[in-house]
Parts: C-alpha cells; structure tokens; sequence
C-alpha cells in the first residue's frame, strides 16, 4: 500500500417515516436496500458504513427476516460499522435532552440484540447541528458524528474539507466527520470513473479522510437510478475500481479514529445540508415558524413528553407510553422541502395518533368530562376531555377548535394544513425571476398536468369553529378558492377565555368583541361561543352575536369546519339551503361526523388540496374537507342572535 494512499470512507443512511405505506417500503426494498447489499456482499472486502432507522429495522425484521441474516452475516466478518442515532429518527434539538438519550439508548440496544454490534458513532438526522448538542451525546456514549462540509465552511474552515474533528461542550466532547457534498452530487449520478477522479484531484495527507455520506434511497428508488445503479452496474463498478485502486485506502470511522487524533477542536453553528438550509431559510427551526401546523405539532409533543415523564410509576404502561411518543418525535413530518413530509396527511396523521396513545397509556380518562388548561411556547390552550373526544381550543386564534381526537381509535380528526404559498410555485406561474435556484425546481418538472390551476392560498389556518363575516353570501367557488374578503376581525383575533361548571358540566367561554366593517366603517361587535359537552362524543356550541354599535347592520355571519377525512361525496363539492342536520361519512376510518343546530343555514363544502413538491416533482395533495355554515343576520343597534351548535363524531 502506497504511503500516500488517500483514505476513503464510504456511509450510507437507510430510513422510511414513521407511518409511512407498506407499498413504499416494499419499493424501497426491492430497489433499494436489497440490491445495494447483495453486491455489497459481492465484495467482502470492502468496508462499509451503514446506518438504519429502528422504524425501517422493525420492519425489515417483520418483513425480511431473511435481509437481517444477511446483515448479520456481513457484520460478522468485519465487513460493517453500524451507526446508532435517534432511534425514531428525530431532529435531535428539537427534542428533550431526555428523550434523545432515550432514543439513542434504544438503538445502541436494538443492534446488540440484532447483530451483537457496538455503535460507538450516530448518524444525525438531516445533519441537523446545534452547538449544544455536545453533552447530551457524550451522556448517551456517542463518540462521534458525521456533519456536512457545509457545517464546516460555516466555521471558517477552508474548503476542501476532510477528515476528523472534535467539538467541545464543557469538559465532553465528541468526534466529529466531514462529509463531502461534491462526493454526494457525484454518487451516483456520474459515471464510477469520475468519481475516481475527483478523489485523485484531491491534495490529501494521512490525516485526511474523504467521506462519502448520504441516503441510501438515492441508490436505486430516487428517480431513474434503478437501471443506472444495477442494471448497467454502477454500483458494481465503483465497488471494483474502489477495491483495486492502489492510491485508495478504504477504512470506516471507528478505524480511522483508532488510528488518527482529531486535526482541531471546532465550533459549529447550527446548520444543516446546504439544500436543507436553502428549504428552511437559514436555519431548520424556521420551520416551526413558516408552518403553524408543524409548531403545534411540537408543542403537543413536547406537552406529551413531560405527561410521561411525571408518569412513570406502571413500568408496562410507561414504556407502551414513551415507545409511542418516540415515534411521534420521527422528523419526517415537521418540516418541507424537496424532502420532508408535512404536506403528506397520512405522516402528520400518524404523529397525533402516536401522540394520544402515549399520553392516554400512562393516564386514566375520567369518567365525569374535564376541561384542562395545556400550557404551550405558542400561546395556551384549553382540553375540553370526554369519554370519547378530547377536543383542544386555541383563544389566540380566533377560540377556534384546533384539534378534535376520537380517542377509540387514537385519532385526530382535524389534522389539517393550510395552503401556504412556495417559492417552486413560481415554476407553475412561468415566473423564475429567482434565477438559479429555480432550475433545479425545473428539473423536477410536475407529475400532473394544469396544476396551475390548483394555486390558491389561505389567508388563515384550517380549524374549526371559526367566525367570518361577509357582506354577501358566498358562493362555493369562493369559498373553494379563499376568493373572499373577511369583513369581521375575528377569525384570527384573540378571544377572552372564561370556564364555568354547570350540572358537573365544565363550560368554555370564549368571547371577542372586534369590530366589522360595514359600507366603509368599522362598527363594534362582540361573539361569545360556549362550549360544553353532550353525552359521550358531543361538543355543543352556544352562540351569540352581539351588534354593539348606534346602528343596524346586515351582514352573512359563517361558521367554519375543517376535518380531515375521507368524505367521497362531499368532497366533489355541495351547496344546500335550510340545512339543521348535516352527516358526513368518513371512509377512510369508518367514523361519522354530525354537525346540527336549533337553526337553517346554508352549507357549504369543499376539498382543499395543496400543490407540493416532492422528489418525483410537484403534485397535488388531498389535506381536508372545508365547511362553511353561513347565515344572513340583521342586527339593530344593540340586538343579539343567538344559535345552538352540535358536533357529534359516531
């Protein structure tokens, strides 16, 4: 072996989400994991780096026993360094310290039991870095990680960027690896020869080490990479020159730490991929802000986390308990890019039901209904719990009703998204004003035809019991379109939360006085809402709309629903008059939806649907059905109407 031989580190990360359909991981499979290891086996000497996701372990384990014995037998003869990490793949900042130890914790035992395998280094989810990262590693006996060059270069470090780090917080520290992001626009989208030739170009010295880390999918499900990585070889012939190329040293990460002390100690901003940053705006917890639903998505995790944590004294019932949370915490549905899952209901679906199994799992429902204040970063909310629903109200966004859980079958059914407006929109208006970065949205091109067409956007969040005013009716179109004008300042506003018990009945008052503008003025108006229960799975909604001003207004007043179900019918969308009684069949769950009142309304209802991006292209995404109860109302100085609301889930 050459003395100058360059070190080359090869690492791949496997994962499907949390909640993710059976048919993908088949795919992901048969194009993917068992392909790339059957000629990965083809070489046994070659080193590889291989990190899996516990939720793709569970189910290879189920699915493909016989994959597990062929890992196994890899490992066994020195061919294989696993990585350990979160084992639910969690932005590991963006959850408590505790339940990252946890969950590393978790896989380090998982891969004892699998493969008798130590995992001394973590793979960190979408190479998502904070600063104090550091001590909470070195607790869970992480020695090292792998980071981007970009985190580098973010610390001033020069490009090209290679070998071995460490980062300090307090007295630990940790090891920390660079891997190369022109090695990842290579691999494998460029012929194996060139590949060969970048890594020649490099100056390297023996403390150098030139990593390739990245998803495993892109060799063989991303798009079009099939045919190219096995059936015209790629793969093979990278393996081949790699193992016979005299300037080449092939080695893994704990090898190469035995062997080389770190070059400097570092300080790494947060960051993430290049791309990530791009998606995020600089910083990944921009998501939680860009995206409502994805923060209250965190607080309601973070909510749950402390509920089994206090409650730990059933060690059975508490372990049921943090399993479930841990898969709530998969990052998968948190965040949006070419990548990420948030515009994908089923995802996002998965983590409420995860979320009410790991916090009714250490908690006993009452029998008597209970009406809790839940304190969140943003903003509290009041639970409204009966024996079958638990329903969660939001004063600082217009009272409304943000989530709705049938706890019979661990579901929310209001786990909706608003239609938020994309920079890759402008690939569909034919504006590309934003100059390079729009090529590669270009190259992405659309899986359906006229999605154009489908552009709208929400000038509000997609809950229920929301107040509207219009100075006309609205028409379906309108109301499909969010093509209105809000005459009232109540849909967003803040309402004052009040809670009374009536006939061991817990009542939530929610009252606004805002104001309406009418012909060109602004008038003062007050709503009260009270929500109380009605049997077992019944919220009933007293209304009360309150003209406060020296003169008579008319106006529509409208209430409006979303949930996020499978009504066939009602999604072609439907337009009835003098309606009390509206049932609405969900089929995806087998659960109906009764919403009644004491008066006529008309009622409106419509799909919304998302066009979003993916790593096949832009698409169009099924999120919620929208209704909108409205009604004319004439009001005199100082007069009062006064309504009765019911919502029953069957």
């Amino acid at each position: 072996m050459p003395k100058r031989a360059k070190t080359f580190i090869f690492c791949v990360h496997a994962h499907q989400p949390v909640g993710n359909f059976d048919n993908v991981f088949v795919e992901a499979y048969e194009k993917c994991y068992r392909p790339f290891f059957e000629v990965i086996e083809r070489h046994p000497s070659f080193p590889l780096v291989c990190h899996f996701s516990g939720c793709l372990l569970d189910w290879l384990e189920a699915n493909k026993p016989e994959f597990i014995a062929k890992l196994k037998k890899i490992y066994d003869r020195g061919q294989i360094e696993f990585l350990g990490g979160g084992y639910y793949e969690p932005i590991y900042g963006a959850i408590p310290k505790k339940d990252l130890e946890g969950q590393i914790r978790l896989t380090q035992e998982r891969l004892a039991a699998l493969f008798g395998a130590e995992a001394p280094g973590v793979w960190l989810t979408e190479r998502v870095w904070d600063p104090d990262l550091v001590k909470p590693l070195k607790k869970a006996g992480v020695g090292y990680t792998v980071l981007d060059d970009f985190h580098f270069e973010n610390a001033g470090l020069p490009a090209p960027i290679t070998g071995y780090y460490e980062a300090r917080q307090g007295t630990s520290k940790i090891g920390l690896f660079a891997s190369m992001k022109q090695l990842r626009y290579l691999m494998p989208f460029r012929t194996a020869e060139d590949t060969l030739e970048f890594i020649h170009s490099l100056a390297a010295g023996p403390q150098d080490a030139l990593v390739f880390a990245d998803d495993c999918e892109k060799f063989g499900l991303w798009p079009c990479t099939y045919g190219w990585v096995y059936q015209q070889n790629w793969l093979e012939k990278l393996l081949k020159l790699l193992e016979t190329d005299p300037q080449i040293r092939m080695t893994t990460f704990s090898r190469f730490r035995s062997e080389h002390k770190a070059k400097k100690t570092v300080r790494i901003p947060h960051a993430s991929y290049s791309e990530m940053m791009e998606w995020s705006g600089g910083r990944f917890y921009n998501f939680f802000e860009k995206y409502p639903e994805s923060r209250y998505m965190l607080d309601r995790m973070n909510q749950v986390s402390a509920v089994v944590q206090a409650n730990g004294r059933d060690p059975i019932a508490h372990e049921k308990s943090r399993r479930a949370l841990y898969m709530a915490q998969c990052n998968c549905s948190y965040w949006h890019g070419v990548f990420g899952g948030l515009y994908l209901h089923h995802l996002r679906s998965k983590v409420f039901e995860n979320l009410i199994r790991a916090e009714h799992a250490v908690i006993e429902r009452s029998r008597l209904p209970r009406l809790g204040k839940c304190r969140m970063p943003s903003g509290d909310r009041w639970a409204l719990e009966q024996d079958e629903i638990t329903s969660y109200f939001n004063p600082g966004y217009g009272g409304a009703m943000e989530e709705l859980d049938y706890v019979p079958m661990t579901v929310n059914l209001m786990c909706n998204l608003q239609r938020h407006r994309e920079t890759y929109h402008n690939v569909l208006s034919g504006d590309f004003s934003k100059g390079a970065l729009m090529s590669i949205h270009q190259l992405l091109g659309t899986k359906e035809k006229n999605l154009e067409k489908h552009l709208f956007y929400d000038s509000h969040r997609r809950l229920s019991f929301m107040d509207h005013f219009f100075e006309k009716e609205l028409t379906l179109e309108e109301f499909a379109n969010s093509a209105y004008t809000e005459s009232g300042d109540f849909v967003e506003g803040r309402y004052k939360a009040r809670i009374r018990q009536e006939k061991n009945h817990p009542l939530l008052e929610l009252e606004r006085r805002g104001t309406l503008t009418y012909r060109g003025r602004r008038l003062p108006f007050r709503v009260k809402k009270t929500f109380t229960v009605k049997g077992a799975s019944t919220v009933r909604a007293h209304y009360s709309v309150e003209n406060l001003s020296e003169e008579q207004v008319s106006a529509f007043f409208g209430v409006e629903f979303n949930f996020s179900i499978g009504e066939l019918s009602a999604m072609r969308g439907t337009c009835e008059r003098r309606v009390r009684n509206w049932l609405l069949r969900d089929s995806w769950r087998g659960i109906k939806l009764r919403l009644a009142s004491d008066g006529d309304w008309t009622l409106l209802t419509a799909p919304v649907e998302t066009v979003s991006e993916s790593e096949s292209g832009l698409e169009k995404t099924f999120q919620e059905l929208a209704i909108l109860l409205q009604k004319e109302v004439r009001l005199r100085s100082r007069e009062t109407r006064e309504w009765t609301l019911d919502l029953e889930v069957r």
